[in-house]
Protein backbone atom coordinates (compact mmCIF):
# COMPACT_ATOMS: atom_id res chain seq x y z
CA UNK A 1 0.00 0.00 0.00
CA UNK A 2 1.14 3.58 -0.62
CA UNK A 3 0.21 6.71 1.33
CA UNK A 4 -3.57 7.16 1.45
CA UNK A 5 -4.84 10.73 1.72
CA UNK A 6 -8.19 10.60 3.50
CA UNK A 7 -10.68 13.50 3.79
CA UNK A 8 -11.52 14.66 7.33
CA UNK A 9 -11.95 17.69 9.51
CA UNK A 10 -13.75 20.98 9.46
CA UNK A 11 -11.67 22.76 6.86
CA UNK A 12 -12.76 22.16 3.26
CA UNK A 13 -11.73 18.50 3.05
CA UNK A 14 -10.16 16.81 0.08
CA UNK A 15 -12.80 15.64 -2.37
CA UNK A 16 -12.14 11.94 -1.95
CA UNK A 17 -9.55 9.36 -1.05
CA UNK A 18 -6.29 9.73 -2.93
CA UNK A 19 -3.53 7.20 -3.44
CA UNK A 20 -0.11 8.84 -3.34
CA UNK A 21 3.36 7.44 -4.11
CA UNK A 22 2.13 3.97 -5.13
CA UNK A 23 4.91 1.38 -4.79
CA UNK A 24 7.30 4.15 -3.67
CA UNK A 25 6.94 4.03 0.12
CA UNK A 26 10.19 2.35 1.12
CA UNK A 27 10.07 2.90 4.90
CA UNK A 28 7.61 3.84 7.62
CA UNK A 29 9.10 5.13 10.85
CA UNK A 30 7.32 5.65 14.17
CA UNK A 31 8.85 7.49 17.11
CA UNK A 32 8.16 10.06 19.82
CA UNK A 33 8.86 13.79 19.39
CA UNK A 34 7.97 17.01 21.16
CA UNK A 35 5.25 18.72 19.09
CA UNK A 36 3.29 21.93 19.51
CA UNK A 37 -0.40 20.99 19.73
CA UNK A 38 -1.60 24.60 19.51
CA UNK A 39 -4.15 24.84 16.68
CA UNK A 40 -3.69 28.56 16.13
CA UNK A 41 0.06 28.55 16.91
CA UNK A 42 -0.36 31.82 18.83
CA UNK A 43 0.62 30.01 22.04
CA UNK A 44 2.78 26.99 22.89
CA UNK A 45 1.39 23.62 23.92
CA UNK A 46 4.34 21.26 23.58
CA UNK A 47 3.61 17.60 24.25
CA UNK A 48 5.34 14.28 23.79
CA UNK A 49 3.73 12.97 20.59
CA UNK A 50 3.72 9.67 18.72
CA UNK A 51 4.77 10.67 15.21
CA UNK A 52 4.81 8.79 11.89
CA UNK A 53 7.10 9.40 8.92
CA UNK A 54 7.07 7.76 5.50
CA UNK A 55 10.17 7.68 3.29
CA UNK A 56 9.16 7.94 -0.38
CA UNK A 57 10.92 7.90 -3.72
CA UNK A 58 10.28 11.16 -5.55
CA UNK A 59 11.54 9.94 -8.90
CA UNK A 60 14.27 11.47 -11.02
CA UNK A 61 12.59 14.84 -11.58
CA UNK A 62 10.86 17.10 -9.07
CA UNK A 63 11.36 19.62 -6.28
CA UNK A 64 14.43 18.82 -4.16
CA UNK A 65 13.58 17.88 -0.57
CA UNK A 66 14.63 20.06 2.38
CA UNK A 67 16.99 19.29 5.23
CA UNK A 68 15.13 19.97 8.48
CA UNK A 69 17.26 19.36 11.55
CA UNK A 70 18.97 16.39 9.97
CA UNK A 71 15.86 14.82 8.38
CA UNK A 72 15.35 15.11 4.62
CA UNK A 73 11.78 16.39 4.39
CA UNK A 74 9.35 16.61 1.48
CA UNK A 75 5.65 17.33 1.06
CA UNK A 76 2.88 14.92 0.22
CA UNK A 77 2.19 17.09 -2.84
CA UNK A 78 4.30 19.75 -4.50
CA UNK A 79 3.51 23.23 -3.19
CA UNK A 80 2.39 25.77 -5.78
CA UNK A 81 5.10 28.21 -4.73
CA UNK A 82 7.75 25.56 -5.40
CA UNK A 83 6.63 24.83 -8.97
CA UNK A 84 9.57 26.70 -10.48
CA UNK A 85 12.05 24.70 -8.37
CA UNK A 86 11.41 21.39 -10.13
CA UNK A 87 14.48 19.97 -11.86
CA UNK A 88 16.36 16.74 -12.50
CA UNK A 89 17.31 15.31 -9.11
CA UNK A 90 20.64 13.87 -8.05
CA UNK A 91 20.35 10.29 -6.75
CA UNK A 92 20.64 11.39 -3.10
CA UNK A 93 17.90 14.02 -3.67
CA UNK A 94 15.33 11.50 -4.89
CA UNK A 95 14.05 10.52 -1.44
CA UNK A 96 12.26 12.47 1.27
CA UNK A 97 10.40 11.86 4.51
CA UNK A 98 6.72 12.85 4.65
CA UNK A 99 5.22 13.67 8.04
CA UNK A 100 2.10 11.51 8.44
CA UNK A 101 1.46 12.28 12.10
CA UNK A 102 -1.94 13.92 11.40
CA UNK A 103 -1.63 16.15 14.45
CA UNK A 104 -3.72 18.91 12.85
CA UNK A 105 -5.70 16.77 10.41
CA UNK A 106 -9.00 18.49 11.21
CA UNK A 107 -7.56 21.88 10.37
CA UNK A 108 -5.82 20.60 7.24
CA UNK A 109 -8.87 18.76 5.95
CA UNK A 110 -7.10 15.45 5.38
CA UNK A 111 -5.16 12.69 7.12
CA UNK A 112 -2.31 10.57 5.78
CA UNK A 113 -2.03 6.82 6.33
CA UNK A 114 1.24 5.28 5.08
CA UNK A 115 2.13 1.65 4.60
CA UNK A 116 5.49 0.38 3.45
CA UNK A 117 5.23 -1.17 -0.01
CA UNK A 118 6.38 -4.73 -0.51
CA UNK A 119 9.84 -5.17 -2.02
CA UNK A 120 8.62 -7.18 -5.00
CA UNK A 121 6.08 -4.48 -5.88
CA UNK A 122 8.74 -1.80 -5.61
CA UNK A 123 11.04 -3.82 -7.83
CA UNK A 124 8.27 -4.54 -10.34
CA UNK A 125 7.07 -0.95 -10.74
CA UNK A 126 10.20 1.14 -9.98
CA UNK A 127 13.05 -1.16 -10.87
CA UNK A 128 16.70 -1.03 -9.79
CA UNK A 129 16.91 2.72 -10.47
CA UNK A 130 15.07 3.43 -7.23
CA UNK A 131 17.27 1.09 -5.19
CA UNK A 132 20.46 2.58 -6.61
CA UNK A 133 19.18 6.03 -5.65
CA UNK A 134 18.24 4.74 -2.21
CA UNK A 135 21.80 3.57 -1.63
CA UNK A 136 23.05 7.04 -2.56
CA UNK A 137 20.44 8.59 -0.24
CA UNK A 138 21.40 6.37 2.69
CA UNK A 139 25.08 7.19 2.17
CA UNK A 140 24.23 10.90 2.02
CA UNK A 141 22.25 10.70 5.27
CA UNK A 142 25.12 8.82 6.93
CA UNK A 143 27.54 11.57 5.86
CA UNK A 144 25.17 14.21 7.23
CA UNK A 145 24.96 12.38 10.54
CA UNK A 146 28.74 12.07 10.75
CA UNK A 147 29.23 15.75 9.94
CA UNK A 148 26.63 16.66 12.55
CA UNK A 149 28.43 14.47 15.10
CA UNK A 150 31.76 16.15 14.36
CA UNK A 151 30.18 19.61 14.60
CA UNK A 152 28.49 18.61 17.85
CA UNK A 153 31.76 17.35 19.33
CA UNK A 154 33.53 20.55 18.26
CA UNK A 155 30.81 22.68 19.86
CA UNK A 156 30.94 20.59 23.02
CA UNK A 157 34.73 20.90 23.17
CA UNK A 158 34.47 24.66 22.69
CA UNK A 159 31.81 24.85 25.41
CA UNK A 160 33.95 22.87 27.85
CA UNK A 161 37.00 25.01 27.03
CA UNK A 162 35.00 28.17 27.68
CA UNK A 163 33.66 26.73 30.94
CA UNK A 164 37.21 25.80 31.98
CA UNK A 165 38.38 29.32 31.15
CA UNK A 166 35.58 30.86 33.21
CA UNK A 167 36.23 28.44 36.09
CA UNK A 168 39.97 29.24 36.06
CA UNK A 169 39.25 32.96 36.10
CA UNK A 170 36.80 32.48 38.96
CA UNK A 171 39.37 30.42 40.88
CA UNK A 172 41.99 33.16 40.53
CA UNK A 173 39.46 35.74 41.69
CA UNK A 174 38.43 33.57 44.64
CA UNK A 175 42.07 33.00 45.59
CA UNK A 176 42.74 36.73 45.51
CA UNK A 177 39.57 37.37 47.49
CA UNK A 178 40.60 34.85 50.13
CA UNK A 179 44.06 36.40 50.42
CA UNK A 180 42.50 39.84 50.99
CA UNK A 181 40.11 38.42 53.59
CA UNK A 182 42.94 36.69 55.46
CA UNK A 183 45.04 39.86 55.39
CA UNK A 184 42.11 41.78 56.88
CA UNK A 185 41.63 39.14 59.60
CA UNK A 186 45.28 39.45 60.60
CA UNK A 187 44.66 43.11 61.40
CA UNK A 188 42.05 42.06 63.96
CA UNK A 189 44.91 41.25 66.35
CA UNK A 190 45.60 44.97 66.65
CA UNK A 191 42.13 45.66 68.05
CA UNK A 192 41.71 45.47 71.84
CA UNK A 193 39.33 42.85 73.24
CA UNK A 194 35.63 43.58 73.49
CA UNK A 195 34.77 45.62 76.62
CA UNK A 196 38.12 47.45 76.56
CA UNK A 197 37.93 51.21 76.93
CA UNK A 198 39.85 52.97 74.19
CA UNK A 199 40.35 56.50 72.90
CA UNK A 200 40.63 57.02 69.16
CA UNK A 201 40.93 60.48 67.65
CA UNK A 202 39.53 62.05 70.81
CA UNK A 203 36.56 59.64 71.04
CA UNK A 204 36.49 57.51 74.19
CA UNK A 205 34.33 54.46 74.54
CA UNK A 206 34.23 50.69 74.85
CA UNK A 207 34.91 48.20 72.04
CA UNK A 208 31.63 46.28 71.52
CA UNK A 209 32.20 44.66 68.11
CA UNK A 210 35.18 43.49 66.08
CA UNK A 211 35.30 41.70 62.78
CA UNK A 212 35.94 41.71 59.05
CA UNK A 213 33.44 42.80 56.46
CA UNK A 214 33.43 43.60 52.80
CA UNK A 215 32.39 47.07 51.77
CA UNK A 216 32.35 48.31 48.17
CA UNK A 217 34.40 45.34 47.05
CA UNK A 218 37.13 45.77 49.67
CA UNK A 219 37.77 43.74 52.82
CA UNK A 220 38.17 45.73 56.04
CA UNK A 221 38.94 44.83 59.65
CA UNK A 222 37.37 47.26 62.10
CA UNK A 223 35.91 47.75 65.53
CA UNK A 224 32.77 49.37 66.84
CA UNK A 225 33.33 51.75 69.74
CA UNK A 226 30.44 53.11 71.84
CA UNK A 227 30.68 55.88 74.44
CA UNK A 228 28.56 56.43 77.55
CA UNK A 229 26.10 58.58 75.57
CA UNK A 230 25.39 55.71 73.19
CA UNK A 231 27.27 57.27 70.30
CA UNK A 232 29.08 54.84 68.02
CA UNK A 233 32.09 55.17 65.74
CA UNK A 234 33.57 52.54 63.48
CA UNK A 235 37.36 52.43 63.64
CA UNK A 236 39.63 50.65 61.13
CA UNK A 237 41.99 48.16 62.75
CA UNK A 238 45.08 50.02 61.57
CA UNK A 239 44.04 53.03 63.74
CA UNK A 240 44.75 51.19 66.99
Amino acid sequence: MPIVKSPCGYSPPVANFQVLFPNRVVRVQRMTEERNWSDTLDYSDWRSTNVVYALVWLGTHGVPPENRKGRIHTYVEACSWDADKARDLEPHEQFGWIDCTNLHADRNGYALYPTEDAFDMQMLHCGPEMFDAQSAFDAHVARMAEEARIRGEALEAARKAEEAKIAAKAAVKAQKEEALRQAAEKLLARIPAKGTTVTVDGFTGQVFWTGCSKYRGKWNARAGVKNSAGEVVWVPADRF
